[in-house]
């Protein structure tokens, strides 16, 4: 008999690719969003060191126009982090609309590849009936020379 071959061979591959391309863009996903927590992190920094520096500010004596630009800074910071929580709740959802795609895509893989799995248990009872009537064929035909 020939080598085994699956015929869905290459719409499983396919499918993969789709699979492994889901999971990529999964990770970019995420590290976009890591990188907006950082730098949330950041500005959240920025905003107690703007406080801490305003302190030592009106220790040491300040003018009044930077007492008036503190509130405006942190005003600003805070609503820079907002934005960029917002960005961070879209992704969120994003990676979320693109997990229910993945689990769709992986699906579709698992069922071709039990249907690959049944084809070639399918295939192995083939082959090892046919090896048993060729051996049974020639046992025969041995006993047949021999008489």
């Amino acid at each position: 008999m020939k080598k085994y071959k699956f015929k869905l061979d290459a719409l499983l591959k396919i499918r993969k690719i789709r699979e492994d391309q889901c999971k990529m863009e999964i990770g970019r996903i995420q590290v976009q969003i890591t990188n907006l927590k950082n730098e949330v992190e950041k500005h959240s920094a920025g905003i107690s060191e703007a406080y801490d520096l305003q302190e030592q500010s009106l220790a040491t004596g300040a003018s009044g126009l930077e007492n008036r630009f503190h509130p405006y800074f942190v005003e600003g910071k805070r609503a820079h982090i907002g934005k960029l929580q917002e960005q961070i709740e879209e992704l969120e959802l994003r990676v979320q609309q693109f997990y229910r795609i993945l689990s769709t895509l992986r699906a579709n893989v698992k069922v071709i590849e039990e249907m690959k799995e049944k084809d070639k248990t399918e295939y192995k009872k083939q082959l090892n009936k046919k090896i048993n009537e060729d051996i049974e064929e020639q046992n025969m035909n041995w006993r047949q020379i021999l008489k």
